[in-house]
């Protein structure tokens, strides 16, 4: 997928980018329904919405023939939030480096999310780790690459409005 497509995971983040999808009011119905239970059944969804499970089944496969519906994620819940430590890492990456430096850092599996910026720190990652010390090996070896000018990390100690896929 290149860097100029968007990609989204819940309809709560992409209300406006499904209006310009080429797809009719019974595509939207499956979309909605897949994005509040991705597990749900053809049959159910078939249903749910009063048309045949081969309706369905056919309506999917055509979305993700299209590249419309791009595949079906599994959504961690971490409620044990002490258990699991997550982080906003700001990077100020020299342009030279920039694409060698998201390469490298968006393939490790720490990374949940990763997001390009308007400001001095033009890099934003998103990051779960085991422990403290976990993360710190990460700082160790991922921050200290060339073209990484400057790195923030702000550690997570509590939500005042829970992320929807992580739980955190």
């Amino acid at each position: 997928m290149g860097d100029s497509e968007i990609q989204c995971w819940r309809k709560e983040n992409c209300a406006d980018l499904l209006n310009t999808l080429p797809i009719d009011d019974l595509d939207m119905k499956i979309i909605n329904l897949l994005s509040d239970n991705a597990r749900m059944s053809n049959v159910e969804i078939a249903n749910e919405i009063g048309v045949s499970e081969g309706t369905v089944r056919r309506r999917i496969n055509e979305m993700v023939k299209k590249g419309i519906i791009d595949g079906f994620i599994l959504l961690l819940n971490c409620n044990e939030a002490e258990k699991c430590v997550k982080v906003f890492i700001s990077l100020e990456v020299d342009n030279i480096h920039m694409q060698n430096v998201i390469e490298q850092v968006k393939s490790q599996d720490h990374i949940v999310a990763m997001y390009r910026t308007n400001s001095r720190f033009n890099v934003l990652c998103e990051a779960m780790f085991q422990s403290v010390i976990e993360l710190q090996d990460f700082i160790d070896k991922y921050l200290t690459m060339d073209g990484i000018v400057d790195s923030d990390v702000k550690m997570i100690i509590g939500s005042y409005k829970k992320c929807l896929w992580t739980g955190i």
